[in-house]
């Protein structure tokens, strides 16, 4: 009894402290605000919170890549060469942006070679490389154009994998998934094909191919961060939150500097009904990234605590940001109706039906606005009109309200 209230204790002030870590995670920090193009903000906290950069490689890493995003690519040049001699394989390809930034031809094209023959998991595809605008300035350079005569740099089924990552990048995802089946059935050994196919197929709502294939991607290298992070969203995607939150954790321990896991996190806390738990991830994020989808986030972990000016709070962050997004108006006048704010609400849902004139559902909730409002005619004609759209329920509206007036 003792063992299980020791490890129910050490997991409760695990989550806890991970809430902290969050906010005091200096990498993550430094990745969010350079992956939200916000490089001022990554200097910014650098320079106030970091003391010493040169004990963390990855940290360096992340520095290197605001001062490129800043346009300072000689001080982003010093960071990377600083951070190729711990290790020689870790910013081969920045070091080549940079020089190609500079209009060092021969210098970009060292490193792009060096890049481009590293067998690992970073390396970029040729597609990549070459639609780079780091390198629109050298691609008419001698050194440029014997490097691709040079050799054979990918193999066909690279080349297949680039093709499907490029119909999957255009929404052809029929195509992406054929593309990939072809390339595993030869070719079992490459695992990106299955992590690529896992998305294509929550593209494709087909969760239970996509979860057979991310596990496959994970039983044959079961380090990959991004790997368990995927399988988390396929297991939120098939309602399965705690075998979610099991696969989200395995993601933050391997790299624990990638705000999206957190949003994963949070999300799936929501589903499994730990609010907050939820609320915690949600506060940290909130604070790094004010953007729509976290937002969006809040709001529905408000509003299912019953925390409802909170969530409208949120709501009017999402509209601020995106002004014609139909769910955001809905979501905020099922609030209104909520605190019965009955006016407010038949507006929100007045917008939204401005944008989906066929929701049967939206004319019913309207209707009952106007009902409370004693809007007699106005929530008749919506309770009709929700009728009309194949809104079964209106009837039971129709006929105890409206026949009877």
């Amino acid at each position: 009894m003792k063992t299980i209230q020791f490890v129910i204790l050490f997991l409760l002030i695990s989550i806890n402290a991970i809430a902290q870590n969050l906010k005091s995670n200096h990498l993550l920090i430094i990745n969010t605000y350079n992956q939200k193009g916000s490089p001022e903000k990554a200097l910014n906290y650098y320079k106030k919170n970091i003391t010493d950069v040169n004990k963390n490689i990855d940290l360096q890493l992340g520095i290197g890549t605001t001062y490129y995003q800043l346009k300072d690519y000689k001080e982003a040049t010093n960071i990377f060469i600083n951070v190729n001699k711990k290790n020689i394989k870790k910013a081969n390809y920045q070091l080549a942006q940079c020089y190609g930034r500079l209009h060092k031809s021969e210098l970009a094209v060292a490193y792009l070679r060096i890049h481009l023959t590293s067998t690992s998991k970073g390396r970029r595809m040729q597609r990549t490389i070459k639609s780079d605008k780091a390198f629109a300035t050298i691609t008419l350079s001698t050194e440029w154009n014997e490097l691709w005569r040079e050799k054979e740099w990918y193999s066909k089924y690279d080349l297949m994998f680039e093709d499907a990552q490029y119909e999957y990048d255009l929404n052809n995802y029929e195509k992406a998934l054929s593309i990939l089946n072809q390339i595993n059935n030869i070719r079992k050994s490459m695992i990106n094909a299955y992590y690529l196919k896992s998305l294509t197929y929550l593209k494709l709502n087909e969760p239970e191919n996509a979860l057979v294939s991310i596990n496959t991607a994970i039983k044959r290298r079961n380090k990959i961060a991004d790997y368990y992070a995927t399988k988390a969203i396929i297991e939120n995607e098939i309602n399965k939150p705690k075998k979610a939150l099991k696969s989200i954790a395995t993601a933050i321990q391997i790299d624990s500097t990638q705000i999206s896991y957190y949003f994963t996190r949070a999300n799936s806390y929501l589903m499994d009904g730990k609010l907050d738990d939820a609320e915690n991830d949600l506060e940290a994020m909130v604070s790094l990234v004010p953007d729509f989808e976290v937002y969006k986030l809040a709001g529905e972990i408000y509003y299912i605590g019953g925390e409802y000016q909170n969530a409208l709070k949120a709501y009017n962050k999402c509209i601020a940001l995106q002004k014609h997004n139909t769910d955001i108006y809905i979501s905020r006048g099922d609030i209104y109706q909520k605190i019965y704010a009955y006016e407010f609400a038949e507006k929100d849902y007045s917008m939204a039906l401005d944008f989906q004139p066929f929701n049967g559902e939206l004319y019913y909730k309207r209707g009952l606005t106007r009902k409370q409002q004693h809007k007699t005619a106005s929530a008749c004609s919506d309770f009709h009109k929700a009728f009309k759209y194949k809104y079964m329920k209106a009837d039971e509206e129709i006929r105890g309200y409206c026949q009877k007036r």
